[in-house]
């Protein structure tokens, strides 16, 4: 498919061409968030969990009664999330790339 150009003085148009941005920020994001995270555990030697938690550039509220458990769920989610979202990229890439007016495609 070929990119379909899409006006902003339209309503939906504008609203369709910034979903797209929108999308590419989120695709951003979480690769920063994913990274992160993996930069993080890379390394640590204390209780697992606890690289996320209070104190640190990610600020997890920790449970106080067993250190690292919140920390390890936090990067648990992130993992899921990612997985999910790089699977809808995937399937949605066409329809992405077709939208994007070219503004945000990287």
């Amino acid at each position: 498919m070929t990119t379909t150009v899409i006006s902003n003085s339209a309503s939906f148009g504008l609203l369709t061409n910034q979903t797209i941005a929108d999308l590419y920020t989120i695709f951003e994001a979480i690769a920063r968030l994913q990274e992160a995270v993996a930069q993080a555990a890379s390394g640590f030697d204390g209780i697992a969990g606890t690289e996320y938690e209070d104190g640190t550039l990610f600020g997890v509220a920790a449970d106080p009664a067993s250190p690292g458990t919140k920390g390890s769920d936090y990067a648990y989610a992130v993992g899921v999330l990612s997985q999910h979202w790089d699977t809808f990229w995937s399937a949605a890439q066409g329809a992405i790339t077709q939208l994007d007016n070219g503004v945000r495609n990287p």
